[in-house]
């Protein structure tokens, strides 16, 4: 009785094994950490590549992790991943196979052969099919059928898009084209690549900042011990005050100049506070100040300061009346 199931069990864990280590792309992101779309591209023998350029993201992205996979034919895969910098969230993946990855700039006028172009025709057909399978036909535009095509201006192109969910966008094209054209300045060169996109398209909550009187407390006392210490001329002990995004922008010079905008003889009283939203979507606190013995309505001289969501100033602004 016992053996019978120590098979089960042993046929079990070589079925699952086959299906994790088969696996050539991770389509489903949020289902796939980083993790384990790294160990795809180590089970396939890819090589990890270095990232020469720098990537700037505005969304909170590390650099991408690249790796380069061998390729029959068709130029060697490049995988393109994507990642959260503060917990490796995936936020995006893309699979290409592109000619100009491999040629020096002098070659990108070379055209490639029919066998060449038939072979990415036929990735990009088997991918399609293999999501087509997934996750239904897709959104489609373009044509690969007349190759013929691909030695006119514009060439052979084709553009797939799923949405399996809300927060997932899966995109492919391809280019297939012997063109090349100089006229003036612009040059149109042959084009042989397939990008493939798995993008998480999941928004991010904001969480807005609460101002509660716990809170107002604490940065009505950042602010006085900042404005403090720019009357005792302490700017070292300014800059502690300050924000990642801009102390190593704030020079002495700059602080000097700041406290002669400011009269430290005469009291400041809070007059208003409150939570501003950003062009980016970062939720700024303001907290704004005018001189008690100033009675004009509204005050010849106010001082705004600017906190950002971990109560480090990013902007102080002395504000004066035009008479």
């Amino acid at each position: 009785m016992n053996k019978p199931l120590r098979n089960t069990i042993t046929i079990g864990l070589l079925f699952i094994g086959i299906t994790v280590f088969g696996q050539e792309y991770g389509f489903d992101i949020h289902n796939t950490s980083l993790n384990e779309y790294i160990q795809i591209e180590e089970n396939l023998e890819s090589e990890r590549i270095p990232t020469t350029s720098n990537h700037v993201s505005f969304s909170g992205d590390a650099q991408p992790i690249k790796y380069q996979r061998k390729e029959k034919i068709i130029p060697d895969l490049i995988t393109y991943l994507y990642f959260k910098e503060k917990d490796s969230t995936m936020s995006k993946v893309l699979y290409e196979w592109d000619v100009r990855h491999f040629k020096k700039t002098n070659e990108l006028n070379v055209k490639q052969s029919k066998r060449f172009q038939k072979a990415l025709i036929r990735k990009f057909n088997e991918l399609e099919r293999e999501l087509i399978k997934l996750y239904g036909e897709p959104k489609s535009e373009g044509d690969l059928s007349d190759l013929k095509q691909a030695n006119q201006k514009g060439g052979l192109k084709k553009n797939d898009k799923w949405i399996p969910n809300d927060s997932t966008e899966i995109e492919m094209y391809t280019v297939v084209s012997n063109f090349y054209e100089k006229r003036g300045m612009a040059t149109t060169t042959p084009t042989h690549r397939i990008r493939l996109y798995i993008r998480n398209t999941k928004k991010e909550e904001k969480i807005t900042p609460k101002l509660d009187d716990k809170r107002l407390d604490s940065i009505n006392g950042i602010s006085r011990n900042f404005i403090t210490s720019l009357k005792d001329g302490n700017f070292n002990d300014s800059k502690n005050y300050l924000s990642d995004l801009i102390i190593d922008q704030v020079t002495d010079e700059q602080l000097k100049a700041l406290t002669s905008e400011i009269d430290f003889d005469r009291e400041l009283e809070l007059t208003y506070s409150g939570i501003q939203m950003g062009l980016n979507g970062e939720a700024f606190t303001i907290l704004q100040y005018k001189y008690k013995d100033d009675k004009n309505s509204p005050p010849k001289e106010m001082i705004k300061v600017i906190f950002d969501d971990k109560n480090t100033i990013v902007g102080i602004q002395p504000l004066k009346m035009q008479n």
